[in-house]
Formats: structure tokens, C-alpha cells, sequence
């Protein structure tokens, strides 16, 4: 008998899932900004601008999916 045991995932809406992926984006893009600040070399330099354009499309993208569901971020309290 097989007892390996599986991790058990949250399940998400589509609506959580686009909320994840936006949260997901903004700290990539973040970590992309503070690298392209950093880089001293023409090719890091290239690299960290087409990341950043990447990420800013998908962030677009994903923004406007939220949008169409009528789907707002986390709210803050307090």
C-alpha cells in the first residue's frame, strides 16, 4: 500500500488566482527594478530592461482581467 502523502493545496478561485498573480507580478517587478539599479553591465543592463517590459505587459494584462471581473486587492483596515 501506498502511503505517500501529497501536499495539499489551497483551492482558489479564478478571481484569487488573478489577485495571486497580480500581487506575484508587483514583487518580480520590484526585484527587477532594484537589479536594473544595481547593474553596472551593458548586458545585465539589456536584461533587466526586457524583464521589466515583460512583467509591466503581464501586470497590464492581468490588471485588465481583474478589471472585467470587477475585482478589487485585499482590503486595508485600520
Amino acid at each position: 500500500m501506498n502511503k505517500s502523502k501529497q501536499k495539499m493545496e489551497p483551492m482558489h478561485t479564478e478571481g484569487e488566482k488573478i489577485l495571486l498573480a497580480i500581487q506575484d507580478i508587483q514583487l518580480k517587478l520590484l526585484c527587477a527594478r532594484q537589479g536594473f539599479e544595481a547593474a553596472t553591465e551593458e548586458p545585465l543592463v539589456d536584461s533587466y530592461i526586457y524583464e521589466i517590459t515583460a512583467l509591466q505587459k503581464k501586470y497590464e494584462y492581468y490588471l485588465q482581467m481583474a478589471k472585467k471581473m470587477g475585482l478589487t486587492g485585499p482590503r486595508k483596515t485600520g
